[in-house]
């Protein structure tokens, strides 16, 4: 493994050049400093380009780049600690086009023209503690590859929704999604994603909306969201312990079938003060038992498909 270091130049690209030197295993350690050089390709596996204090290299994309980062390579990069900002001419922040197993880890991304951070393909990948606001794109973070893990970014003031799900097998956990112009969570037309202690507030277009299906949802909060709180329009979805309050249209609103809201002895789904209905279920053969409400208008629970059963 070889460590190669980097420091700031107002005319050269140092950050390209060291990348195009690495060889797998090989760490690319970026110091302090404004970085505005073009996008930077990572084509080889496992190279690591990590700024030396998380927060104190700063990609700019004034220069009209198309992103801060491309990643290319077959497996194991990662991209660590950055500040990327103002790529108003890009279709991302960082973009993954190809490959497995990389990972984005720490990155506050700022002001971008697509998504702040783009799983374009691939599978496997992590992105985790990463923070993205201000990304006129279809979503802050999305997601079109499948099997990766989203833990506990923080995306919001997005013009689209917060976190975009269009793969399978994704695990979404504990992030922070709030005042985004689209729903705060939207997860379509695929199957099997884990929807897990999220938080969704303040979003336009509702706070968590499920059109894929099989999905589990599992003690998210989401509160005060315009429009409903938790959307499942996909079939043979679990929801449990989630926690839908506040929010101007309905608290947990369920228009497709065979979906269960349960409870264990401590979980419950809890849906409180919300301005139409509790829990709406427009579809057929649901189930929903053990679950919770308070305050909602105009009653509690609005029921209009067939053989549902609650408890």
């Amino acid at each position: 493994m070889t460590i190669i270091s980097v420091f700031p130049s107002p005319t050269g690209t140092p950050i390209a050049n060291a990348v195009a030197q690495a060889a797998a295993g090989d760490v690319v350690i970026v110091h302090d400093g404004i970085y505005p050089e073009p996008q930077v390709t990572i084509s080889v596996s496992n190279v690591k380009v990590v700024a030396k204090h998380e927060g104190g290299a700063v990609r700019e994309g004034s220069n009209g780049a198309a992103a801060a980062f491309i990643i290319s390579a077959d497996s194991g990069v990662e991209i660590n600690g950055f500040v990327i900002q103002n790529y108003i001419a890009a279709a991302a922040g960082i973009i993954v086009v190809t490959g497995t197993n990389h990972r984005i880890i720490g990155n506050t991304v700022n002001n971008t023209l697509g998504a702040g951070i783009n799983l374009n393909v691939g599978s496997g990948h992590v992105v985790w503690r990463n923070r993205v606001q201000n990304s006129s794109g279809v979503s802050g973070i999305f997601i079109a590859s499948s099997s990766n893990w989203i833990v506990q970014n923080v995306s919001y003031k997005n013009t689209g929704t917060g976190i975009s799900l269009g793969g399978s097998n994704n695990a979404i956990v504990g992030n922070v999604i709030s005042e985004n112009g689209s729903p705060g969570i939207s997860s379509i037309g695929t199957n099997n994603n884990f929807i897990y202690g999220n938080t969704a507030t303040l979003n336009s277009m509702g706070g968590v909306s499920v059109t894929s299906a099989s999905a589990v949802l599992l003690r998210n909060l989401v509160e005060k969201n315009t429009g409903n709180g938790i959307t499942v329009a996909g079939a043979n979805g679990f929801l449990g312990g989630n926690d839908s309050d506040e929010n101007t249209q309905t608290g947990i609103a369920i228009s497709s079938n065979f979906n269960s809201l349960e409870f264990n002895e401590m979980e419950f789904n809890e849906m409180e003060f919300n301005q139409n209905y509790g829990l709406v279920i427009s579809g057929n053969e649901n189930t929903a038992f053990g679950n919770r409400f308070k305050g909602n208008k105009p009653t509690q629970i609005s029921i209009t498909g067939q053989d549902n059963n609650l408890f």
